[in-house]
């Protein structure tokens, strides 16, 4: 489905991770990132995260439109919308405002639909407890 509208989901991609590599960390990508190889972590896109019928990404994906046709180890979250296609495999819950399945799709997991207007959740922020706490609690 990607390119079939006539919005964001055009626009060139500006960062790839080709089939014969294999990533392991956060991602943070400023437009849209295309996996079609393997990445072991969280992404954050600042437009389209597009996993490719090869592309296995094992982590959180955080972008404004994912299109997924490969297979996705993690929960997605979108502002606009999430695209499973055809013969991908989604293990893992989805928020966004539109979720589009076609048929011969695998996904387990649950979807939360949101409201365009609806916030999302703030971060949670890790607080790292100093020495001498750590030392009282033992």
């Amino acid at each position: 489905m990607f390119g079939k509208e006539g919005g964001d989901s055009q626009g060139t991609v500006s960062s790839i991770l080709g089939e014969n590599c294999k990533f392991t960390g956060d991602v943070e990508a400023k437009g849209t990132l295309r996996i079609d190889g393997v990445m072991d972590g969280k992404i954050e896109a600042s437009d389209t995260v597009i996993v490719g019928k090869g592309g296995i990404v094992r982590g959180e994906i955080h972008a404004a439109h994912a299109v997924v046709s490969g297979t996705v180890e993690g929960n997605i979250y979108a502002k606009r919308k999430v695209e499973l296609e055809a013969g991908s495999k989604l293990i893992g819950d989805v928020e966004s405002v539109s979720l589009v399945i076609e048929d011969g799709v695998y996904f387990e997991g649950a979807s939360k639909m949101r409201k365009d207007s609806e916030p999302y959740p703030a971060k949670p922020k890790i607080v790292k407890q100093p020495e001498e706490d750590k030392i009282k609690q033992s």
